[in-house]
């Protein structure tokens, strides 16, 4: 599980870089900043709790920060306080630029107008878009539009039974 998490954390970071060339620094609007000097980064909280999630986030936004110089400004945000944040901001036009959620947002929050597209300059930052499955990158926002995110993980769901079992219900 640690490895998974840490794996998240890296790839996180190659995400932030690629966000990096294309959004705002740090404050509310197009995201026509090229030169940020500051990420503000909403965090969904995955581990067991918010502190746990900034111990392993944190070491690797150090390294971005080192290897970019921009600095990134991060808030771990509970899950029962993510999508109404996420509106809010929304609403208010003070949204991070940087935001890690589940794909079952993407497409309605892309649709509000909440997420800039990922395109195609982006994907070439973090080595092109061949680098992630193709159903994975078309769960990541609106069908018909260019993604909104960049995909952070992926698995895959499997149902089992008994065909027996079944049979006779």
């Amino acid at each position: 599980m640690r490895h998974a998490r840490a794996a998240s954390a890296i790839t996180l970071a190659i995400a932030i870089t690629a966000a990096a060339t294309g959004c705002g620094g740090g404050s509310a609007g197009t995201g026509s900043n090229e030169s940020p000097k500051t990420l503000t980064y909403w965090a969904s909280n995955q581990g067991p709790s918010i502190e746990a999630d900034k111990e392993i986030l944190t070491p690797e936004l150090k390294k971005f920060e080192k290897e970019t110089g921009i600095k990134v400004k991060l808030e771990v945000v509970p899950w029962a306080d993510l999508l109404n944040r996420i509106l809010a901001a929304t609403a208010s036009g003070q949204g991070p630029d940087v935001l890690n959620i589940g794909n079952t947002w993407s497409a309605s929050l892309q649709a509000t107008g909440a997420l800039l597209p990922w395109d195609e300059k982006n994907f070439e930052a973090i080595g092109g878009r061949d680098r992630f499955v193709d159903s994975a990158v078309a769960s990541a926002g609106k069908e018909g539009e260019p993604p909104a995110a960049v995909p952070l993980y992926s698995l895959a769901y499997a149902l089992y039974y008994n065909k027996k079992m079944f049979a006779e219900a």
